[in-house]
């Protein structure tokens, strides 16, 4: 037996929010600690499922939804009236609002997942295909949008910061986990990926500056953005518009292969003492080498902007005048070279409190990196296993600058079909107007091969014990030989 350390619940939990000092958002933090459910292979690789051989079907063994906005909710944008109708209420943007905010979805599904077990190994293989949105936009644009620019008459507004980003691609995942003894497991999974879209700004450095008494606009622009997409932008050294260069059919779309990438996972579980489980993982340390279908433009100088160019009305050919006023006046470069996109790294590190055989507590601290942008979150989780073959958790999150972030997991079923369902906000859809995040992650799995006596420990890892009993029943056999 391993030296026990006790340790009191409250303590526990003040630690882990200690570690946590700027929280703002998370992705599928309760599945973390369901291991139960294969796909929290997904978020550390050092998982390993029960049985023997799990199949996740195509598109139904796991569909991923999440949308997130760090700024606000239509609640506190919106402002009720007397007369049953809303308003924009500038004022919470003026005094709530965040320096920095970011609007971000994220729809990943699973066409296909396999996990086979060879103790002490656990082998999976998956393919899915992800896309990634993220807009990163600044208080002081939004005051300006809402309510123009007369009260900044004689200063300059900063919009530096203000970014795009939206990845499409195709993931094929080989990963590995081994039980090296009854305290520690490790994963690893290596990825190969094939983008398929992608636009992104790599640098965006903007100024604006309103004139005394005319309010016209002085912009000072330092921006660069890059794209791998069908429409593209052309100039015949006087005009630019965009023109449709990439005209394939869907399937060759699909299978478009150059646009190749490599990633990496990694992840552990070590038993602390008989009641204490640490774990951690780091996901997503990799990047795509975009070759096809390219368009890099970047911007620098001043534009003086004085008002619509002969036109009131803001038209298509009104704004693609503007644009090559922009150009004509600005020094602008326009190249179709390739370029590499990195992802955004997560790292997850978790800790797990047992109090019985069928309850515990868990805390989770998630941090994901993004080139303009730090992110992190917490979450704490209680989950119970009430019957044989069924696992639940409820969990609580400060993201996104809001605690009104109640989570939920469901999993049903053992061999040879399983049902899942988890959400890290089940207020959403009761309370709509008052959420800034909406997440949900289901599916059904088939599970062949499981042992019919599950032994349940405090991480829900029993495979370890298994492992442990088969090198000591080897050891044995050696002594005895």
């Amino acid at each position: 037996m391993y030296p026990v350390k006790k340790i009191m619940l409250n303590r526990f939990v003040f630690l882990m929010m200690v570690l946590s000092h700027q929280l703002l958002s998370q992705q599928n933090n309760t599945l973390f600690f369901m291991h139960s459910v294969p796909q929290s292979n997904f978020l550390n690789p050092a998982i390993q499922n029960e049985c023997k051989l799990f199949i996740g079907l195509p598109v139904i063994s796991s569909i991923h939804v999440n949308i997130a906005n760090s700024g606000f909710t239509l609640g506190q944008l919106l402002e009720k009236q007397a007369n049953d109708s809303f308003r924009i209420d500038a004022d919470f943007v003026a005094k709530k609002l965040a320096p920095r905010n970011f609007l971000s979805t994220e729809i990943h599904t699973t066409v296909l997942a396999v996990g086979l077990r060879r103790d002490p190994y656990y082998y999976t293989f998956t393919i899915n295909e992800k896309n990634n949105a993220i807009l990163f936009y600044p208080r002081d644009m939004v005051l300006f949008g809402l309510e123009g620019n007369t009260q900044f008459e004689g200063q300059w507004l900063s919009f530096n910061g203000t970014g795009l980003l939206f990845n499409h691609y195709r993931e094929f995942a080989l990963g590995i986990s081994k039980n090296i003894d009854r305290y520690k497991t490790v994963g690893i999974r290596a990825k190969l990926l094939f983008g398929k879209l992608n636009i992104e700004t790599s640098r965006m450095n903007v100024r604006m500056f309103t004139e005394q008494n005319t309010f016209d606009l002085l912009f000072d622009i330092n921006a660069r953005a890059n794209a791998s997409f069908p429409y593209s932008i052309e100039t015949d050294g006087y005009n630019y518009n965009p023109v449709l260069r990439y005209d394939a059919p869907v399937i060759k779309y699909i299978f478009n292969r150059r646009n190749p990438g490599i990633a990496f996972d990694a992840g552990f579980i070590y038993k602390y003492t008989d009641d204490i489980t640490l774990s951690g993982s780091i996901l997503d340390l990799g990047f795509i080498y975009y070759g096809s279908n390219l368009t890099n433009y970047s911007l620098r100088g001043e534009y003086l902007y004085t008002g619509p160019l002969g036109d009131t009305i803001f038209s298509e050919s009104y704004l693609r005048d503007l644009f090559n006023s922009v150009n004509a006046t600005m020094d602008e470069k326009l190249t179709y070279n390739s370029y590499l996109h990195f992802l955004s790294p997560t790292l997850l590190l978790g800790a797990t409190l047992r109090k019985s055989p069928r309850l515990s507590f868990n805390a989770l601290i998630f941090n994901k990196f993004y080139k303009m942008k730090y992110q992190n979150g917490i979450t704490l989780s209680a989950l119970s296993k009430p019957l044989k073959n069924m696992e639940t958790s409820l969990s609580w999150s400060y993201m996104n600058r809001s605690v009104l972030n109640l989570g939920f997991g469901f999993a049903y079923g053992k061999t040879p079909v399983q049902f899942y369902l988890v959400s890290d906000n089940i207020l959403a859809p009761l309370v709509p107007m008052h959420v800034k995040n909406i997440n949900l992650r289901f599916g059904f799995n088939i599970h062949l091969g499981c042992y019919k006596k599950e032994k349940i420990d405090e991480c829900g890892c029993s495979w370890i014990q298994r492992a442990l009993e088969k090198e000591e029943m080897k050891s044995k056999i050696r002594k005895k030989m």
